[in-house]
């Protein structure tokens, strides 16, 4: 058998440091902790440095490397220090002694001492090649460069998705919609608001999403990942399991059945001040290149700004949603003979306060007086007007007067305010006993009816003028007219922004309303949602509405 061996020659052996050689790679060793870069004769060269005139520290590389080349190498620099990436690869320039540039790649994996592997590595490996023929003469390169523009258009329809965003629901829907997953080339997303010391999850997406039971209820001050970066500022950049389990070792049984093999967290950070977190988790992904953190860091920023944006247009709806249901009346009257349902919704465009209103007075002899209205205007003042109208209306109506005096009073009395502001009203007063019913309209939409067999009729009213306008301008006021309330039918009270739709012709609202009317359910809370859910949910709603459903039983 040796003879054999002999005759049929001994299997060569590799040399290693020939072969890397023969291929222009040279390598290096960096020990993170003191400095000291490690450059074989290969990586001299590629640098264009003799011995002699190398330290051997990283600092004597940059008469090599330009001043917009380090700024760059910088951010993988800290990084791999600050224990937040265990590899890199990036391509640069560097300029050669007689002055020309020549592209160079290098790469890099962070060395864990197999004996104490919990110990946080000290020690970069890798290798760095002249890639000047590479990336000017090869496909690779344009295809590098194509890969960036679409990762770049990419972030772009992105960024300008966010721009639209008016609320954080809508940041969320944008971030982890099947689009930006698909732009963004992630298999998992996650964002965090930060929370009164803690991490709030508000949206979280994808088939390999690290699992976060955790965040649900960890403080910031716990080493958890995204509160980590919160805390930092800083992103933090994964491209192993392993890696990531090292870090967070306490988060290993959340990840038995994840197929992640890389992850980005990045803090979002506005006007300095941290407001949340995103995790961006992928499938099949090891490396983040310098480019590639550059642009994630970039739309973490246009996330930053879009979602505090969100959240200070969410706190003033929240605001004047609470200042608006303030001022309509707190609970309905118990009537006999019949019941009453309100809705309301506030406009989806903007954060201003509308002045809709409706209110519901219980008189004697079993009847019941009925009013919707909307105030000129969408701010503070049209709701304190609204408020101030609303509860004159309200004695008008508690002192007996008929429908035209109480709107003949409430515009005299809105007058008197001095505010500039007029307001459309509807009044009606409802016998529910015989079921006659008397109304009085100020500029408003008429009332629909909804009979007992299901068909829908619209009320003609005479018009008045809007409250608030000078009395002389119409000398008839606001003359009553009648109709009869069947037991079993429900009337409809609405103001225009459960109908009106810009550039739309009002009586095409009208039928639409009427139909939504007459489809609906019988029982009257399940139509008022029914009504509301129909014709107020709509995204492009730009005034608020309200709606009073009065059912004679």
């Amino acid at each position: 058998m040796t003879a054999l061996n002999d005759s049929q020659g001994a299997v060569p052996q590799l040399d290693q440091a020939e072969a890397l050689a023969a291929n222009g790679l040279g390598c290096f060793e960096w020990d993170t902790v003191t400095g000291r870069f490690t450059l074989d004769a290969s990586g001299l060269a590629v640098f264009d440095l003799e011995p002699e005139e190398y330290e051997g520290f990283a600092a004597g590389l940059n008469r090599r490397i330009p001043v917009e080349e380090q700024i760059r190498l910088h951010k993988l620099v800290e990084a791999i220090k600050t224990g937040r990436a265990e590899s890199y690869s990036s391509y640069f320039r560097i300029k050669l002694r007689d002055g020309t540039m020549r592209w160079t790649h290098c790469q890099g994996q962070l060395a864990h001492d197999s004996q104490w592997p919990e110990r946080p590595g000290t020690r970069v490996v890798g290798v760095v090649r002249d890639a000047t023929h590479e990336l000017s003469h090869s496909a690779l390169r344009l295809m590098a460069e194509d890969d960036r523009q679409r990762q770049e258009s990419a972030l772009r329809e992105v960024a300008d998705a966010l721009g639209e965003a008016l609320t954080v629901d809508d940041v969320v829907t944008v971030l982890t919609g099947d689009q930006s997953m698909r732009r963004l080339g992630a298999q998992g997303i996650t964002l965090g608001v930060v929370d009164q010391g803690r991490i709030r999850l508000v949206g979280a997406v994808g088939r390999v999403n690290i699992k976060v039971r955790e965040l649900r209820r960890a403080r910031l001050t716990e080493p958890w990942p995204m509160n980590d970066v919160v805390r930092s500022g800083e992103p933090a950049f994964f491209t192993s399991l392993a890696g990531f389990l090292r870090r967070y070792p306490d988060l290993a049984d959340q990840l038995i059945d994840t197929k992640a093999t890389a992850g980005a967290f990045l803090p979002l950070i506005a006007q300095g001040r941290p407001i949340g977190a995103l995790a961006l988790v992928y499938e099949g992904r090891r490396a983040f290149s310098s480019e590639d953190r550059t642009l994630l860091t970039t739309l973490a920023s246009a996330i930053a700004q879009s979602l505090q944006r969100a959240m200070l247009v969410d706190q003033s709806r929240e605001i004047a949603a609470g200042l608006q249901s303030a001022m309509l009346p707190r609970r309905l009257p118990l009537l006999r003979g019949g019941s009453l349902a309100v809705r309301y919704r506030t406009a989806r465009v903007g954060t201003w306060i509308g002045g809709d209103w409706y209110d519901a007075v219980p008189l004697s002899e079993g009847a019941v007086a009925v009013a919707i209205g909307d105030v000129q205007g969408h701010d503070t003042e049209a709701a304190a007007v609204m408020g101030q109208l609303r509860i004159a209306m309200t004695a008008y109506a508690a002192e007996g007067h008929q429908c035209s005096a109480v709107l003949e009073r409430a515009s005299a009395f809105l007058a008197e305010l001095h505010a500039d502001r007029f307001a459309t009203c509807l009044y009606a007063r409802v016998d529910l006993t015989g079921g006659e019913v008397s109304l009085a309209n100020a500029g408003h939409l008429p009332p629909l009816l909804r009979l007992p067999d299901g068909r829908v009729e619209r009320i003609a009213l005479p018009p008045g003028l809007p409250l608030g306008l000078p009395s002389d301008w119409d000398p008839d006021g606001y003359p009553a007219a009648g109709f009869h309330l069947p037991r079993g039918a429900t009337m409809l009270l609405y103001t225009d922004g459960l109908v009106e739709r810009p550039g739309e012709d009002l009586d095409l609202g009208l039928d639409r309303l009427a139909e939504v009317l007459r489809t609906g359910p019988a029982q009257l809370p399940a139509l008022a949602d029914h009504v509301r859910d129909t014709l107020g949910s709509r995204l492009e709603a730009e005034d608020d509405a309200a709606l009073l459903l009065l059912h004679r039983d």
